[in-house]
Order: structure tokens, then sequence, then C-alpha cells
């Protein structure tokens, strides 16, 4: 059997696999809860092992490595050490907090949450809309996965020119595309968490596997020859370098380790990421759930040394989206290909289907609920519950429009991908996201002072910070989307503070007449 051949049985297997598990989360799916958090009744070790398959996305297999064989050790440093980190210490920090107060506030969602906490349906609102830019990182995951499955599949992005001339665009790869879209849009619309948190389970299991393949198959390269920092410093010396001037994104210290490990804590505050602690049923779940999630996801983490085995072992390669499917085609005998595109396959839809279940979610709601609870008051049960139906069918439909609005943003940076790797072009969106959504959940969480109307000028200050360095292209880091985060953060931390004194102030001035007056009639 031919090692495409295997690639579409394996891909067989896996879709029927899937659609059993659908099947499976459909039946326990009763109405928008059930859809959004579950049924409070999976284990603690597979939440975890969801968390770790969706924060280990196909970028982490495919993409970021092609960042590392591009820039070395300093891409690495940034994000195989300071990120991850900020990680674990953000999961710490946020998860078992925000499983309290979720819990008190019965919120479903991040918006909700912050809605909630602030009394303020205009703040759900608006990062209801915010949320949006996980679209961007949904794009990324969509390219990564579909560079992965047509080289095994034998559906390249890429035909020879004629004559030798420059590589044209397959059509075909379009259609790649949009059935690796539908495929997941459709059971996630169907089974929701019931579904997501079993399949990200098998999937972290197979991500698991293949990534200790996937690092054992350069472990030679440190032994062999001249040594390994040695054979990448006659390639290029700033391979070896901690710091990479020759890059766009690690050129110094504060890039590498200062941005990466900010944003690394702040990662935890996207919306598939942090609420996943809601499924859990009570906080004496959360000890478990957060030690599989972080000894897995550093295992992960690991893997984007590939970048560097493939620099050592490959010719150069133009495009560093291609540098892990090409490795592997050059690396692996047909079986162990046809492994390691599932274990890739795996990460791609683990990270896609939370950000479709988070999108689909919100849709339902934080936009759709509200507007059908407009002006109806002391519903009953059966009437809300009503409600919540329609909400959840109008949020599946939205969901629809946002595939589309993926595949056709999937093709253009396949062909023209932003800074040369759709990484860049996720990385703003997601990036963007996180930044905001930071202030209101710490806040929330930590400073029980701290009111809604220095959380918002917090928040809008750090937008505007952020959209603002990179469109007046602010210093030269204006174009490391980290750097335009760990900036924005700082500012809207600053601007949050200084706000919150300022009201405290003007409060003590409006009370301070009145107690002076009760002394004077007294």
């Amino acid at each position: 059997m031919s090692q495409q051949a295997m690639a579409w049985v394996a891909v067989g297997i896996y879709v029927a696999v899937t659609i059993a598990l659908t099947i499976r989360g459909a039946l326990k799916t009763k109405d928008l809860k059930s859809f959004a958090v579950g049924s409070k009744d999976i284990p603690p070790v597979f939440v975890g092992l969801s968390l770790a398959a969706q924060l280990t996305s196909v970028a982490t297999f495919v993409v970021n490595p092609g960042l590392i064989y591009k820039y070395g050790v300093a891409g690495l440093l940034g994000f195989a050490l300071a990120a991850p980190c900020g990680v674990m210490l953000g999961l710490v920090l946020f998860s078992k907090r925000f499983l309290t107060v979720g819990g008190r506030v019965a919120a479903l969602t991040v918006p909700q949450w912050i809605g909630k906490r602030y009394e303020s349906p205009m703040m759900q609102y608006l990062f209801a809309v915010i949320s949006l830019a996980l679209v961007a990182f949904a794009v990324l995951i969509v390219v990564g996965l579909a560079y992965a499955l047509g080289q095994a599949l034998g559906v390249p992005a890429f035909l020879p020119g004629e004559a030798g001339g420059a590589a044209v665009y397959n059509p075909q790869f379009t259609w790649l595309i949009a059935v690796v879209v539908g495929f997941v849009f459709t059971y996630m619309m169907i089974g929701g968490v019931n579904t997501s948190a079993y399949t990200n389970a098998l999937q972290a299991i197979v991500m698991f596997v293949v990534a200790i393949i996937l690092l054992g198959s350069g472990v030679h390269l440190f032994f062999d020859g001249e040594g390994f920092l040695t054979r990448l410093a006659a390639i290029d010396p700033n391979l070896v370098s901690v710091t990479n001037a020759a890059s766009p994104y690690f050129r110094n210290l504060f890039e590498i380790f200062f941005c990466n490990f900010l944003v690394g804590i702040a990662i935890v505050c996207q919306p598939h990421v942090v609420a996943k602690v809601l499924y859990l049923k009570n906080e004496e779940q959360v000890t478990s759930y957060l030690l599989t999630a972080t000894l897995v996801g550093l295992v992960f983490s690991f893997l984007m040394i590939v970048g560097l085995y493939a620099r050592l072992t490959l010719p150069p390669i133009d495009r560093m989206d291609l540098v892990v499917p090409t490795y592997v085609a050059a690396t692996f005998s047909p079986i162990v290909q046809v492994v390691i595109m599932l274990g890739i396959l795996c990460a791609g839809l683990s990270t896609l289907e939370g950000l479709l279940l988070s999108l689909s979610t919100i849709f339902s709601t934080d936009m759709f609920l509200p507007l059908l609870k407009r002006g109806r008051s002391d519903l009953a049960p059966e009437a809300e519950a009503d409600l919540g139906r329609q909400a959840l069918f109008y949020g599946r439909l939205l969901l629809v429009v946002t595939a589309l609005v993926i595949i056709w943003l999937s093709v253009g940076q396949v062909q023209n991908p932003v800074g040369g790797s759709v990484a860049i072009f996720g990385m703003y969106g997601v990036y963007f996201l996180f930044t905001t959504t930071f202030f209101p959940l710490a806040a929330g969480m930590f400073l029980p002072n701290v009111g809604r109307q220095a959380v918002f000028v917090g928040v809008v200050v750090s937008g505007l910070t952020y959209l603002g360095i990179a469109w007046f292209q602010v210093t030269t880091m204006h174009n490391n989307p980290a750097f335009l985060a760990s900036m924005a953060i700082v500012m809207g931390w600053l601007a949050t503070f200084a706000t919150h004194r300022a009201v405290a102030a003007g409060a003590a001035r409006e009370v301070e007449p009145v107690a002076v007056r009760e002394v004077e009639t007294a």
C-alpha cells in the first residue's frame, strides 16, 4: 500500500471515530448550557488533556518550528522557554479563581463572565465582538493543517511552474481547506463540549506519541561530527546567538524573554483556554486538571526544536510554513509519516474545535440571547430554556458564515502570507484579543475594589496602544505582535490604576463636605 493510500485510510478511521464521539456528545447536549460547558461529568484528567491539546495547536507542530528554522536559538528561547513559563504561571493564577467567580455568576463564556462580574451588558457585548479576533487564529490553524494534510494526501499547495518557472497555486488546495473547515464546523455544531472534551483527550494522546517521535528524530544530531551548535553556527552565526539581530521578532532580550513571558500569561485569557476550567465540577478537580495540562504541555513546547533539526538536515527552504512537512517527508518512512500526519491533524483539529466552540457559544450566549431576552423579565424556566435553544440555533447559523470567512482568509494567507508566515497573521489577531481581555479578568478576580470604569479605560488604552504602535510604526519593534501586546498590557494597567485612583479621590471629595456639615450641625 502506498503512503498516500495509508494516509487516506488513516484519515478515514479518524473521521469514523470522530463521528461516533459526535453522536455520543449530541445525545448529552440538551440545551445551551450543556453545549457550552458540558454535563460536568468529564474527568479532570480528560479536561487537562483537552486543554493541553488546545494550547498546543498545529502552530506548535508545523508553523512555529518554521520560525525557529529561520531565526535559530533566539526563537527557541522565546517560544519554547519564556512563553511556556508564562502560560504555566497564568494557568495557576487564573484557573481556580475563574472557576469560583464563574460558578457564582453562572457564566458560560468569557464575555458573559465579564458582563456579570462588572454588571455591564455593554461590556459583555463589547468583548463578544472583540472575540471575533479568534478568526485570525483559526486561519493560522487551518492553513497549517492543510499544509500537513496536503503533503500526506498528495494535494500540494503549489504545483511546479511551466518550463522551470515559479510555482503556481493548486486550486485543489482550496477544496482541501473547505473540507477541513466544513468537517470540523459540522461536528462541533452538533456535539459541543461533550464531543470536544473527549476528542481533545484522544487527540492529546496521539499528539504526545508523535511529539516523542519528532523529538527523537534529531537526537543523533547532538552527537554527530562537530556538534549541534557548531554546525548551526557554520550555516549562520545568528542561529546560535541568544539574540538574533537579523530577525524581526527576537532582536533583543526584551523581545525574547519579557514580551514572550508576559504574552504567555495573557494567552491564558483567551476564551477557549481560560473557560476550559468551567467544565470541572468543583475546585477539588483543578489540581489534577492543571498537573495533566502542564506536564503534557511541556513536552509539546519542546517540539519547536524540530526547526533546528530541519536546518541541519535539509537544503534551504524559502517558505517557513513548509519546513516541517518537508522535514517529515525527507526523514521518515511512509508509515511513520502517516502517524505524524495524524498527530498534526489532531493538533490542528483540537485547537480549531476550541476556537469554534468558543465562537459558537459567544454568538449564542453573548449576542443573540440578550437580544431575544430584551424587554422580557421574570421568564418561566420553560420559556428561558426555549430562548436558549433559539439563541443556540442562531449562533450556529452565524458560525456557518464564519466558516466561509475563514476559508476565504485561509486561501489568501496560503497565497500571500503576512510577514512570510501565516503565524504572524494569526498572532496579530489573537494577541489583540487576549491583550484587551487580560484586564477585566485579572482585575475581576484579584482586585475587587477596581470598578468597571477603571477597567473599561484600561481596555480602551490597551487596544489603542496595540493598534497605534502598529499603525504609526513606533520603534523598530512595531512589527512584533509580542511587543505590541506587552506594551498594550503595560499601558492598560497604568491607565486602569490611574483611573481607579482618580475615581476614588473624586468619591472622597464628595463625601468630605457631607461629613463636615454633619459635624457643624452637631
